[in-house]
């Protein structure tokens, strides 16, 4: 069964290569998001980086928290944010933006929404009466 930890560490991994896609505005990132590669998009996807960046950095700061209080509000922001994103990537590319690889990223954050909905679901501890 997977852990907690090892969800958060996956997700650090593959956030961090998108987030250094978008801070070095790599091509491929505009191609799958269906942002055009002009200069004044720039900013813009530099700026989306950032937040990746956050999340990742986020979600590896608290990869080790016990705390099953503080657990479950990390997990429900992950789960709100990788179903929104899910709905606007899948939304993009069923209008005709970005390419196909967009298909990898609509795939990715619905196993991340699945994933961190499986947690979400699980049966906590029960706390010990004195």
């Amino acid at each position: 069964m997977m852990k907690v930890k090892y969800a958060l560490i996956v997700d650090v991994l593959i956030l961090l290569v998108v987030a250094i896609g978008c801070l070095f505005d790599m091509a491929w990132v505009h191609n799958m998001l269906g942002i055009s590669h002009a200069p004044e998009n720039v900013f813009l996807c530099q700026l989306l980086g950032a937040a990746v960046f956050g999340l990742a950095l986020q979600n590896w700061l608290v990869r080790n928290v016990t705390d099953l209080e503080k657990l479950r509000i990390i997990l429900l922001a992950n789960f709100v944010g990788h179903g929104a994103a899910f709905v606007i990537f899948l939304a993009s590319r069923l209008s005709g933006a970005g390419d196909a690889t967009m298909w990898l990223a609509i795939g990715y954050t619905l196993v991340a929404t699945l994933t961190y909905g499986y947690f979400l679901d699980r049966p906590q501890a029960q706390a010990k009466h004195a």
